[in-house]
């Protein structure tokens, strides 16, 4: 004998949302609610996860983005003092990292247009943000790429972790302009040779 089509699962507080019948299908958001922990829940989460150009341009179009990592360090910089003591003086911030995995899945097309994605920031210079609802991760460049595949996962799905850097662009040069080359201000370029006075120094004691 067969058993019931569907399971005979009340509808009370704390019970996960399964169908119960035909009669009685989850209603209208309680299907999102099962997978509410997932990245791409619908569409318009799943646009607001990825990396960005500065314009607001999506650059790797993926299924899923499986997972962001986000490493900041700091470097204390300390002198030693009498006795083994240590005093510290600065703190400096180090450019953060991004973690960024994708995947893709699809026909064979589909798939090299994300693998081609990819490949075309890796080599390049443009500045992106990595973008999530909380927060957005400004000014950063691919640093290093790695796409894996294997049996478990499936030939027709790719696994692609893209890393990112922070580029710094604060940094400013100073020049002077002067009338003349001997007015200009003294720029040490290295070391000097030294050269025989021409002064007659003779009677001067």
């Amino acid at each position: 004998m067969a058993g019931p089509e569907f399971p005979n699962v009340p509808a009370t507080p704390g019970v996960p949302t399964v169908q119960r019948g035909d009669e009685n299908p989850p209603t209208e958001g309680e299907e999102s609610q099962l997978s509410s922990d997932s990245i791409t829940v619908t569409a318009t989460a799943k646009n607001q996860w990825g990396i960005y150009t500065l314009g607001g341009a999506l650059v790797v179009h993926a299924d899923s983005v499986v997972a962001i990592g986000y490493d900041a360090e700091h470097r204390i910089a300390t002198y030693p003092l009498q006795e083994g003591a240590f005093e510290t003086y600065d703190k400096v911030a180090l450019p953060f990292d991004v973690r960024v995995v994708m995947s893709k899945g699809g026909n064979l097309t589909q798939r090299a247009a994300f693998i081609r994605e990819i490949e075309e920031i890796r080599g390049d210079i443009e500045i992106y943000n990595v973008v999530t609802p909380e927060r957005a991760y400004l000014n950063v460049n691919v640093s290093r790429v790695t796409i894996d595949r294997s049996r478990e996962q499936g030939a027709g799905l790719i696994t692609a972790e893209v890393h990112l850097v922070e580029i710094r662009q604060n940094a400013t040069a100073t020049f002077t302009t002067t009338k003349s080359p001997a007015s200009a201000d003294p720029v040490s370029n290295g070391h000097v040779q030294p050269s025989t006075s021409t002064v007659d120094t003779s009677g001067v004691k």
